[in-house]
């Protein structure tokens, strides 16, 4: 199965992008804060999509374990009839 990159790398990888399609809006005292913001979220894409690539793969689905010794309370009565008066 080939390996794909998920949702989070690409979410940091297009905020960044968008990051540096700002710098031209941005007064120009403030640019720094879109570079640093643009730096900071491909350094997380970049990390996150490498840790995708090449670390351990995923289940295809995980599996619930059965609740051990039953629950605490009885089922509901079925529709229709009236609690017992206490």
């Amino acid at each position: 199965m080939a390996r794909t990159i998920g949702r989070r790398p690409l979410f940091f990888l297009i905020a960044s992008l968008v990051c540096v399609l700002l710098v031209p809006a941005t007064p120009p005292e403030l640019r720094y804060v879109n570079w640093a913001t643009a730096g900071l979220g491909a350094v997380w894409g970049i990390l996150l999509a490498l840790e995708e690539l090449f670390g351990p793969g995923r289940s295809e689905r995980p599996t619930r374990r059965a609740a051990e010794g039953g629950t605490p309370f009885a089922p509901p009565p079925p529709p229709g009839t009236r609690r017992p008066e206490s």
